[in-house]
């Protein structure tokens, strides 16, 4: 039978840039806006990574 990892990291990451995403895309195109909020985020927060 397989195992199941789960990277806790991947679920952190994933939900603050999800989280910074919705609450930064408040104008313009939405879509646009969110996926550039979240992948910045997800940039920094995976340098800082490197500091804990």
């Amino acid at each position: 039978m397989p195992d199941l990892t789960i990277n806790l990291w991947t679920l952190i990451l994933g939900a603050a840039s999800g989280l910074a995403a919705v609450l930064g895309a408040r104008t313009g195109n939405r879509l646009l806006m969110g996926a550039i909020i979240g992948a910045v985020t997800a940039a920094i927060l995976t340098i800082a990574r490197g500091y804990f």
